[in-house]
C-alpha cells in the first residue's frame, strides 16, 4: 500500500509494544497492591484462605515484571508481558477468588461482584423527588 516506510513500520510496532507492556505493568502493580493490601491480609484476620500461596503468587508477580524490565527489546518484552498477562495473572486470580469464598463478608475489604454490578441491589438510598414528583 505504501502509507509507511518500513522504519515508520517498525517504529509504529515499537511503540505499540511499548504501549501494551505498560498496559501490563500497571495491571500487575494493581494485582500486587491489591494482594498485598487487602487479600493477604484479609486471609490473615479470618484465619483462613491460601496465605502462603497468595504470598507466593505475588513473588511470581514482581519476577515476571523483573523479566519484562530485564528483556532487550520491545518484542522480547510484549511477549513476556503476554505470557504474564494472560497465563500467570489469571492463574493467580483464581487463588485470589479462592480466597474470597472462604474469608469471611464483613472481612473482606474489596467491593464483590455484587457490590460493583447491582448496586441498586442493596443499597438503601432512596431518589429524592419533590412534591410535583420530579427528581431533585
Amino acid at each position: 500500500m505504501g502509507v509507511f516506510k518500513s522504519e515508520e513500520c517498525a517504529a509504529r510496532t515499537d511503540v505499540l509494544h511499548g504501549h501494551y507492556v505498560g498496559t501490563v505493568e500497571m495491571e500487575c502493580s494493581c494485582m500486587i497492591d491489591m494482594i498485598q493490601q487487602h487479600i493477604i491480609p484479609s486471609c490473615k484476620n479470618g484465619g483462613v484462605g491460601p496465605v502462603a500461596e497468595l504470598e507466593k503468587a505475588v513473588l511470581t508477580l514482581k519476577a515476571g515484571l523483573a523479566g519484562i524490565h530485564h528483556a532487550e527489546s520491545p518484542y522480547e518484552k510484549a511477549s513476556l508481558a503476554r505470557t504474564l498477562r494472560l497465563e500467570t495473572m489469571v492463574d493467580i486470580r483464581s487463588v485470589c477468588d479462592d480466597a474470597e469464598e472462604v474469608v469471611p463478608e464483613n472481612l473482606w475489604t474489596l467491593a464483590t461482584y455484587k457490590e460493583l454490578l447491582f448496586l441498586d441491589s442493596h443499597t438503601e438510598a432512596t431518589p429524592n423527588y419533590s412534591s410535583s414528583g420530579q427528581y431533585e
